[in-house]
């Protein structure tokens, strides 16, 4: 009878983790079918939702404006040498946070995703176009902080589709963004063997993105600059002592510590 019983306890263990197994790959392949592409690219990813023009755009006008932006956004992401790759995830659209649970955030950065971005453009008014824009940052946490970003842009650009799409492709904020979060993402798989790389990238995202914030910046942008410093001061601090890194930066004099990162900064 004790056998029996241990055999049929066994039996429900085992069918309840194949379920819990199965359920939670079913749920990432649902959402990998959107974007099925990024699985035959290699290195750390951006993914380019959808943007939606809404000036009277038809369909097909859409599709060639998105294919364009993809283009010259690609082109200046090459330029700028960072050795990110661009996604294009055609037809997938975000809800917002709730399109990204637990389990598709962790596929996303299983797949080197540091960044999602999707939006919508309204027709110019007063000389001005109305654009919002999405951002997921892979893998900032909502524990440290939140990887939602809601931005509004207000560009002085032409009132041609093809102009706001070349103001979209040298958008640095979006460069800013993938950067921060693929500086987590090193330091969480390398360690101190990503010191030098993670610290070039959280300075110049912090460089791009405070001139963006503006003198006011929102809570959450304060939040997100914030992280950064304490970063890249958890970085310097730790460079200097931890016998498992041996760059520069265990060169780095006191006075210089003590500049970028004084008393009460980057805790």
């Amino acid at each position: 009878m004790t056998i029996r019983k241990e055999q049929s306890s066994w039996k429900r263990w085992f069918v309840l983790c194949v379920t819990s197994i199965g359920l939670g790959a079913w749920g990432w392949a649902q959402d990998a079918q959107v974007c099925g592409q990024m699985n035959n690219v290699r290195g750390y990813k951006i993914l380019l939702d959808d943007i939606h023009f809404n000036s009277g755009s038809t369909g097909d006008l859409e599709k060639n404006l998105m294919s364009l932006l993809n283009n010259q956004l690609e082109g200046h992401i090459r330029d700028q040498g960072d050795e990110l790759r661009l996604v294009r995830c055609t037809g997938r659209v975000p809800r917002g946070e709730d399109s990204f649970p637990r389990l598709t955030m962790e596929g996303l950065v299983n797949r080197d995703v540091v960044l999602e971005v999707w939006g919508e453009i309204f027709a110019p008014s007063a000389g001005k176009h109305q654009v919002f824009l999405n951002y997921v940052m892979l893998p900032l946490s909502v524990e440290s902080i939140s990887p939602f970003l809601q931005r509004q842009y207000q560009p002085k650009v032409g009132s041609t589709p093809d102009e706001i799409v070349a103001w979209l492709a040298d958008l640095d904020e979006l460069d800013a963004y993938a950067k921060a979060a693929r500086a987590v993402r090193m330091l969480n798989l390398n360690g101190p063997a990503a010191y030098d790389n993670a610290k070039a990238d959280l300075e110049a995202a912090s460089s791009s993105l405070q001139p963006a914030f503006g003198t006011k910046p929102t809570a959450s942008q304060k939040q997100l600059l914030a992280f950064l410093l304490k970063r890249k001061c958890e970085i310097l601090r730790d460079a200097r002592t931890n016998t498992n890194y041996k760059g520069p930066l265990r060169l780095v004099p006191d006075a210089v510590v003590e500049k970028e990162c004084p008393a009460g900064g980057g805790q």
